[in-house]
C-alpha cells in the first residue's frame, strides 16, 4: 500500500497530529484509462492527490493542465463547491482521496494550510519561494537581520592618536580595524592601510586623522544578512561598519558573514580585483555560473540572486575594460550595460547588451576607440557572452558615440518615429555604468528627460508595446499554450515578463524615475502613488516568480547541453507552480489593463 507523501505542499506544514488524521482518512482508489473523476457539475466530496498514472484537466475539449505523481486537485473545487473544469484520466491512475470534510478542518485548524487556500498572490508566491528552500543554513541568510549576527564592537581612537597607536590598540584587542573620530566625523582605519603607511614612508607617529577613510561603507544593524553581503561584494572590502540610527555600533567582518554563508562571492570580487590578464578572468567568469547554479538549487529567488550576479558581472566588465582600454579612454568616456543587464535582471549569460559614451574632449579618435571596442567585445565572447544578434554593442558604431552625438540620438528616438526608434531607446532606458566617468550617462539622460517632457504622444506609442503581445491565459483560467514537434511550450517573456518591465519602464520615464530595476520601481512607484500598492506587491511577487521559473528552466537547460529559452513546458510544472504560474498571468492582466486606462491605448 502507498504511504501518504507529507513533503508536498500544503501538507509539510501538517502537525504530527494533522498528519495522523490525514493518514487514517486517505483512501486509495483505482480510475481505469478515459474515466471521469470530476465534472464541472459535480459536487466536490474529495481533494484527490495523484499516486502513479495521469489525469488531465479539461475546459471542454482543451488540456488546461497535466496532473502526474504528488499533483494534487482540486482544491477550488472544495471552497466553491465544484470546479470550472472536468478531470478525466488520461493513463489508468491510482490516487488518494480526503474528504471534503477533513480539509475543511484542517483548514479551520492550521492557518499556515489555510494560507494556501486564501492567502493573496503576492502570500502564494512567497510561500512558494519558502518551500523551494531546502538548505536552513541559506534559509537562515536569506532571513537573518545583521544584528543577529555577533558584530564585533568597534574600538575607537580619536583623529590626534598615531599609527603608533594603532598598532597597538589592534593587538590589544585582536582587531583588524578602528574607528577614528575626528570632529563630528568618524573614519576606518584597518591592516591593510599599513601597507600603503609603509609605502608612502609614514613615520609611526603621523596622526591617524591623516590616514583614516572617512566615507564610511555602512549597513544597518536592520538590514539583511544578504544585503550586507552585496555591499561588501560590491566594493570589493572585507568589512562594513553596522549603523543603527545613523551611528557607527560594530564593525561586521568578512569572517562572520562566512559563518552563515559561503557561496565564495566575495571571493570571486577579490580575484577579479587581483586578475592581471584577460584570461585569467576567463575562470573567474565561469565561477560567476557555478555560484548561480549553487545559489539558485538553494532556493534563492531569483531578484536577489539577479541583484548579486549584476554587481559580480559589472566588476567583471569593470576589470576586463581596465586591462583593454588605456587611462585616457577610460577617464574621458562612460561603459554602460543596457536592458536586462543593466536592470539587474539578467541571472544566465545571454549576448552582449552594452554602449559607449565617449566625452566630447576625449584625446582618443573614434577610429582608435573602435580598435578598443573591439577588443572588448571579443573578450567578453571568450568569458561566455555571445555578440548580439541584434548588435546592441560597444563595437558598434551605433552604439559608441560622443556626447554631442548621443545627445542628437536621443532626440531622433523621440522625436523621428523609426521602427527601431523606441525599441533602441526602451534598451538604453535601462543603461547602467559599470566604468569610467558615470556622469556621462547622466547627462545623457538628463537630455533624454527634457525632450520627453516636451512631447505628448511619445508615451501613448512607448507603451503601447505591453499590448503587443497576449497574456497566455484563457477565459477559464487555463494557460494557453502553443505546440510545435509535439510540445506544448508558452513563452514567459512575451506572456508575462515583458509586460510588466516595458510598463514599468514606461512609468518611470513619465514620472523621472532614476531606478533601473524593475522592482527598485515598483517600490518607488507605489510610494509616490503612481501605482496602487496591492498591485505593486503582487507585480513583484508575480515578477520574482516569473523570472526564478526562467532561471529554472534555464538551468535544466544547460545542463543538457541546450540553450537557455524563454519557452516552459507547464505540463512539467508542479499543481502548486501551474496554480502559481496562472496567478502570475492574472497579475500582469491586471497590470496591462492599468497601463492601458493610465496612457488611454484603448482597446486591448
Amino acid at each position: 500500500m502507498s504511504h501518504f507523501d507529507f513533503r508536498q505542499p500544503p501538507f509539510d506544514v501538517l502537525t504530527p497530529y494533522e498528519r495522523e488524521l490525514v493518514a487514517k482518512a486517505a483512501d486509495i482508489v483505482f480510475f481505469p484509462a478515459g474515466a471521469t473523476v470530476l465534472e464541472p457539475t459535480q459536487t466536490a466530496e474529495f481533494l484527490y492527490v495523484v499516486i502513479k498514472g495521469i489525469v488531465r484537466e479539461m475546459a471542454e475539449e482543451e488540456t488546461v493542465a497535466v496532473l502526474r505523481s504528488d499533483d494534487s486537485f482540486d482544491t477550488r473545487a472544495l471552497i466553491a463547491g465544484h470546479s470550472p473544469h472536468r478531470f478525466e484520466v488520461y493513463e489508468e491512475a491510482l490516487l488518494f482521496t480526503l474528504p471534503r470534510s477533513l480539509i475543511l478542518q484542517l483548514i479551520e485548524s492550521n492557518a499556515v494550510f489555510a494560507a494556501f487556500f486564501f492567502q493573496t498572490v503576492a502570500e502564494k508566491f512567497t510561500a512558494l519561494a519558502q518551500h523551494r528552500t531546502h538548505n536552513p543554513e541559506l534559509q537562515n541568510l536569506l532571513t537573518a537581520r545583521v544584528r543577529e549576527v555577533t558584530a564585533r564592537a568597534p574600538v575607537f581612537l580619536e583623529g590626534e592618536a598615531t599609527v603608533l597607536h594603532a598598532a597597538q590598540a589592534m593587538k590589544q584587542h585582536k582587531v583588524k580595524s578602528l574607528l577614528i573620530r575626528q570632529s563630528e566625523q568618524v573614519g576606518i582605519f584597518t591592516v591593510s592601510d599599513f601597507r600603503d603607511v609603509i609605502l608612502a614612508g609614514h613615520s609611526a607617529d603621523v596622526p591617524l586623522a591623516k590616514l583614516a577613510h572617512f566615507s564610511l561603507i555602512c549597513c544597518d544593524i536592520d538590514d539583511y544578512l544578504f544585503n550586507a553581503l552585496l555591499t561588501m561584494t560590491h566594493h570589493t572590502v572585507q568589512r562594513v561598519v553596522v549603523t543603527e540610527q545613523g551611528k557607527p555600533v560594530g564593525v561586521l567582518e568578512q569572517i562572520d558573514l562566512l559563518s552563515y554563508f559561503s557561496n565564495h562571492s566575495h571571493l570571486i570580487a577579490q580575484q577579479l580585483e587581483r586578475s592581471v590578464s584577460l584570461p585569467a578572468l576567463v575562470p573567474v567568469a565561469q565561477q560567476i555560473d557555478k555560484l548561480v547554479h549553487i545559489l539558485s538549487g538553494h532556493g534563492v529567488k531569483a531578484p536577489q540572486l539577479a541583484k548579486l550576479v549584476q554587481t559580480l558581472n559589472g566588476q567583471l566588465f569593470a576589470r576586463a575594460w581596465a586591462l583593454i582600454a588605456p587611462p585616457e579612454l577610460i577617464a574621458h568616456s562612460c561603459l554602460v550595460v543596457l536592458g536586462s543587464e543593466g536592470r539587474g535582471e539578467q541571472i544566465l549569460k545571454t549576448d552582449q547588451d552594452n554602449a559607449l559614451i565617449v566625452a566630447d574632449d576625449c584625446p582618443l579618435s573614434m577610429a582608435e576607440i573602435t580598435q578598443i571596442t573591439q577588443r572588448f567585445s571579443e573578450a567578453l565572447d571568450q568569458f561566455g557572452y555571445p555578440p548580439c544578434p541584434g548588435g546592441v554593442m560597444l563595437s558598434r558604431e551605433a552604439w559608441c558615440k560622443t556626447v554631442s552625438a548621443w545627445q542628437d540620438t536621443i532626440y531622433e528616438w523621440v522625436n523621428l518615429p523609426r521602427e527601431d526608434s523606441q525599441m533602441n531607446l526602451a534598451i538604453f532606458t535601462d543603461a547602467h555604468a559599470v566604468a569610467g566617468d558615470s556622469t556621462l550617462l547622466q547627462q545623457i539622460k538628463t537630455v533624454l528627460t527634457e525632450h520627453l517632457d516636451n512631447s505628448d504622444m511619445f508615451f501613448h506609442h512607448f507603451a503601447r508595446s505591453v499590448l503587443q503581445f497576449d497574456t497566455p491565459l484563457g477565459l477559464f483560467g487555463q494557460l494557453l499554450s502553443h505546440e510545435e514537434n509535439g510540445v506544448a511550450t508558452l513563452d514567459l517573456k512575451k506572456g508575462g515578463i515583458f509586460p510588466l518591465v516595458h510598463g514599468l519602464r514606461a512609468l518611470a520615464l513619465q514620472y523621472h524615475l532614476s531606478e533601473t530595476n524593475s522592482f527598485d520601481r515598483l517600490t518607488v512607484l507605489a510610494q509616490q502613488g503612481h501605482l496602487e500598492s496591492q498591485l505593486a506587491q503582487d507585480c513583484n511577487e508575480a515578477l520574482s516568480f516569473l523570472l526564478t521559473l526562467r532561471l529554472q528552466q534555464g538551468l535544466t537547460a544547460l545542463d543538457v547541453g541546450a540553450p537557455a529559452s524563454n519557452l516552459i513546458e507547464p505540463k512539467r510544472l508542479s499543481t502548486l507552480e501551474r496554480d502559481l504560474l496562472k496567478e502570475a498571468f492574472a497579475v500582469v492582466k491586471r497590470f496591462k489593463s492599468s497601463i492601458r486606462h493610465h496612457f488611454h491605448l484603448g482597446g486591448m
